[in-house]
């Protein structure tokens, strides 16, 4: 057994966990709030600078766009207190990775949903 991670040492690992390790999850995360705050400015600022309506979906759409490519680097790149480095591709070579408990991940994912579901059905 692993001292760091609490898996055997030389087991795969699954596509979450591989996800976790890969903080894949962190980056969309962040990306979506930054992406909600651009969209948000924008929608404040561009009527008030008389910018085009076609503006506003440019940034939308750029946001949009750029949701994939955050992910694949997200993937592929960490960035490290020593700089930005390729993410190493197998998992039991990564001293430092620990998913966390499982339980958490659950809660989070319950209590996301229960309140993208309260949101959406207030705006309704």
């Amino acid at each position: 057994m692993s001292a760091d991670s609490g898996q055997p040492v030389g087991r795969p690992i699954g596509p979450w966990e591989e996800l976790e390790r890969r903080r894949v999850f962190r980056v969309a995360v962040a990306y979506v709030a930054a992406a909600f705050a651009v969209v948000q400015a924008a929608d404040l600022w561009l009527p008030g600078s008389s910018a085009p309506d076609w503006a506003l979906r440019v940034v939308l759409g750029v946001v949009v766009l750029g949701f994939p490519a955050a992910i694949v680097l997200a993937w592929t790149y960490d960035v490290t207190p020593g700089g930005i480095e390729r993410t190493v591709e197998d998992a039991t070579d990564d001293p430092g990775y620990d998913a966390g408990p499982p339980r958490l991940w659950a809660a989070f994912v319950i209590l996301a949903s229960g309140l993208g579901i309260v949101l959406w059905t207030m705006g309704r």
